[in-house]
């Protein structure tokens, strides 16, 4: 592989892994900080991160590497308060401004330049708004102090919800890889993946908050994740994924007395693509590019959150 290519790959691997973390991070805080509006200033923010993390994936597939959807660089995740998750924050966007200018005076690549340049465009906004609402976290604090801690008669159904989050955290991260290698061998097949991982994202953000809500922490520990490259073998195991994981969920629901909590684990049940008609649907002869289009949104489109949904 030409040398230049390879420090291509290299460097858009790396900041994957800074994207990575900056999802975790962002939307953990969200969860943790816990108010609306600042909530959703987060999650918009994560939403960026998403497809920056998407852009530089499919840059490393095109130069013709793996991209390196399983590592993470290092998240910030605990705080004595708010205004400290907030300053971990500020400081991930500090950096990644300093690497990806760093990396644009090294890479010689115009399509790869082009993405860093978006990036550096976004970090830098984002940047400033960390910055503001920080100042708004303090405003909050001052007027209503910090939040109570967790009641100990809802651990167990947070811990029910806690091994939810890892099992989807690892078929979200299975499901974009398996999006990335196929994106040139199988487009249609691609698409499809990527929305069942745009699906599972708005099922744990959903479950995060109420574990959030419940005053513990959500598990975003990263999962070991079974990389899976052939396209039967892909469709198998999301067949598999289909069957066995909308049990799982149900079952955690019928410990759960809350109504809400219930109704949401219900409803992800329910809105499981049934990947059964997978292979037939990608075999159609009529399939075009306007029936795919239907089914395909940016990778980061709805909130992750269950609120207005």
């Amino acid at each position: 592989m030409d040398i230049e290519i390879k420090k291509a790959i290299d460097y858009l691997n790396y900041n994957i892994s800074l994207e990575h973390s900056a999802i975790i991070q962002y939307l953990f805080h969200a969860y943790t900080i816990g108010e609306e509006s600042i909530e959703n200033e987060l999650e918009e923010i994560a939403r960026e991160e998403m497809k920056h993390l998407r852009m530089f994936a499919h840059a490393v597939v095109d130069l013709g590497g793996i991209p390196a959807i399983d590592k993470r660089a290092s998240v910030f995740l605990e705080a004595p308060n708010a205004v400290e998750l907030l300053q971990f924050d500020i400081d991930a966007e500090k950096m990644a401004i300093d690497e990806y200018s760093r990396q644009l005076k090294e890479i010689s690549d115009k399509k790869v330049q082009r993405i860093l340049e978006r990036a550096i465009n976004d970090e830098t906004a984002h940047f400033k708004i960390f910055n503001d609402l920080q100042e708004k976290v303090k405003e909050k604090i001052a007027e209503n102090g910090e939040k109570s801690v967790i009641d100990e008669n809802k651990l167990k159904i947070v811990n029910l919800l806690n091994i939810y989050l890892q099992k989807q955290y690892e078929k979200i991260l299975e499901s974009l890889y398996q999006s990335f290698v196929t994106r040139h061998k199988n487009p249609h097949l691609s698409d499809e993946l990527e929305q069942r991982a745009i699906d599972k994202m708005k099922h744990f953000g959903w479950v995060a908050e109420e574990v959030a809500e419940a005053g513990a922490k959500p598990n975003m520990d990263l999962p070991q994740i079974k990389k899976v490259e052939d396209e039967r073998e892909i469709i198998n195991y999301q067949i598999k994924d289909q069957q066995e994981f909308p049990k799982e969920v149900e079952e955690i629901a019928k410990n759960v007395e809350d109504r809400d909590l219930k109704w949401i684990l219900e409803r992800i049940a329910k809105r499981e693509i049934h990947y059964t008609d997978l292979e037939e649907f990608l075999k159609r002869p009529e399939t075009t590019d306007q029936d795919i289009a239907k089914v395909i949104s940016a990778l980061t489109v709805g909130s992750l959150f269950k609120k207005n949904q």
